[in-house]
């Protein structure tokens, strides 16, 4: 998924997370059904998904946490010069 430049940081999540909430659900319907004692069975392609899911988020936040960073950084970088009116050499 690419992130907006200007997507907020709450719009961000609320917008993403959704999956993550499904994601979550899936794996505790897993924990309830599928475990015998300490193992729990869940199928490669269940857990392969639910890992993507988690994964995108993850990446997604991180670039926008990165841009969000650096666009911060480089107004703080940035040095204003003054305007100042030439000075003549008399000679």
């Amino acid at each position: 998924m690419i992130v907006p430049e200007k997507m907020s940081l709450s719009d961000f999540v609320s917008r993403r997370l959704h999956p993550v909430k499904v994601t979550i659900s899936l794996m505790q319907h897993e924990l309830a059904h599928n475990s015998k004692g300490d193992t729990t069975e869940m199928s490669r392609h269940l857990l392969s998904s639910a890992v993507s899911t988690l994964e995108l988020f993850v990446e997604d936040y991180e670039k926008l946490i990165g841009s969000t960073t650096k666009a911060s950084a480089a107004a703080s970088d940035r040095k204003f010069v003054e305007d100042a009116k030439p000075t003549l050499l008399g000679g």
